[in-house]
């Protein structure tokens, strides 16, 4: 059984630094570029959809936001209110040039199609209903389209005024994914274009067929999808928003289940592009990165599971043989202790994982803050993203029952 064990850590640690190593890697070669914007002299039209259900309490700072963003061109606003049971349509209806279509229920990749059949303009961007984009993303974020094989374009997505300690987490994590997504970008990697605010050229939008309506994660396949078909995704570092997030566990725990299942339903639509070079990163890289992804985060909890249960047995076993012959087993607890392999690599992990995540921070221009920041990110290494596997199995469980559902 220690063996299995040790070949199950060895496995985890050598992935773990495997990829911590690529990163680096890619952040060498490109830090440089990262905040470069291409030169654009003629702006296309576009239009912007944001796609609502039930969204009465953030419409109407969303309107406001998109309507403040600066671009050379006029750009119009469509509204797809999905079905909404309040007042959403009511409210986006009372501002001006602001054009709200209103269908029944039939989820967010409907009302991104429909909103795609309205729109007049070759760039469509989608903002979600709950999103702050930033007066600047617009005209930072569409020059990439210079590029004429770049089909979308994703930008920065920060957690909007964090509170408590759950939102505090999710901060660390947004920041991490937005560095991570523009490095990945370097190996046309970029494989999610999120719904905070993502520009699509229209006309590739409808030569692939639209948003996938069935998927739960429709930013994840229609990014798969784009590159599937020989187009490019770019990320646009200088463009920043803002989105609110879960601020209690069970909101948190339901939306990621939504999103571990969305991706696993991707993964599977795409599998038969595992490893095959004809598909270019989608293959060679995407879909084996996000399967190792799963296969660490299990391995992980595989590892932490049995040393802890190691330990409670042991430690149970000792007290009570100890009790059993009279004697005091706190007597016999000493400090000293000579560390083993899984303490070295863990402490190793732990140390590179720190240094990454400064690394990031000094990169995206965000503070870590002192004390409470530290403690943050402690909690994040240790406790937050141990959660990640427990919420993997319950998806996989779910997508093995069918169970696709908001």
């Amino acid at each position: 059984m220690n063996i299995v064990i040790d070949i199950l850590y060895l496995s985890f640690i050598s992935i773990s630094l495997f990829l911590s190593l690529m990163f680096f890697v890619l952040y060498v070669d490109n830090k440089k570029n990262l905040f470069k914007i291409p030169k654009m002299k003629k702006f296309p039209s576009l239009s912007i959809i944001i796609p609502a259900y039930n969204e009465e309490k953030n419409i109407a700072d969303t309107i406001k936001k998109v309507k403040e963003m600066v671009y050379p061109k006029k750009f119009e606003i469509i509204v797809i209110n999905d079905g909404s049971t309040d007042n959403t349509s009511k409210i986006a209806k009372k501002f001006k040039g602001v054009k709200v279509v209103d269908k029944t229920n039939g989820g967010k990749s409907s009302a991104i199609n429909l909103g795609i059949k309205y729109a007049r303009g070759e760039i469509v961007a989608v903002v979600d209903a709950d999103s702050y984009p930033g007066k600047k993303s617009l005209i930072n974020a569409v020059p990439f389209f210079k590029e004429k094989n770049v089909a979308a374009v994703t930008t920065s997505i920060f957690v909007k005024s964090p509170k408590n300690i759950i939102e505090r987490m999710q901060r660390i994590e947004y920041i991490m994914i937005v560095w991570a997504r523009k490095l990945l970008e370097a190996i046309e990697s970029v494989y999610a274009t999120p719904g905070v605010l993502s520009l699509y050229r229209k006309s590739a939008l409808k030569k692939v067929g639209g948003f996938d309506e069935k998927n739960l994660t429709e930013d994840i396949e229609i990014a798969w999808r784009l590159i599937y078909n020989g187009y490019k995704i770019k990320m646009s570092l200088n463009s920043e928003n803002e989105t609110k997030v879960p601020n209690n566990m069970r909101d948190w725990w339901k939306q990621r289940l939504r999103w571990n299942v969305g991706g696993l339903q991707t993964c599977v639509k795409y599998l038969h592009t595992f490893m095959k070079k004809d598909y270019r990163s989608l293959g060679r890289f995407i879909l084996p990165f996000f399967s190792f992804s799963y296969v660490v985060s299990i391995l992980g909890l595989c590892v932490l599971v049995f040393i802890i249960g190691r330990l409670v047995v042991e430690s149970s076993l000792f007290t009570i043989g100890a009790y059993s012959v009279g004697v005091e087993p706190t007597h016999h607890l000493s400090l000293f202790y000579i560390p083993d392999m899984f303490t070295i690599f863990g402490i190793t992990l732990l140390s590179i994982s720190l240094i990454w995540i400064n690394i990031c921070f000094k990169t995206v221009k965000k503070r870590i803050g002192w004390p409470r920041g530290i403690l943050d990110l402690i909690l994040y290494l240790t406790i937050y993203i141990t959660i990640f596997p427990f919420n993997l199995i319950q998806s996989t469980i779910r997508l093995l029952r069918g169970k696709y559902e908001w």
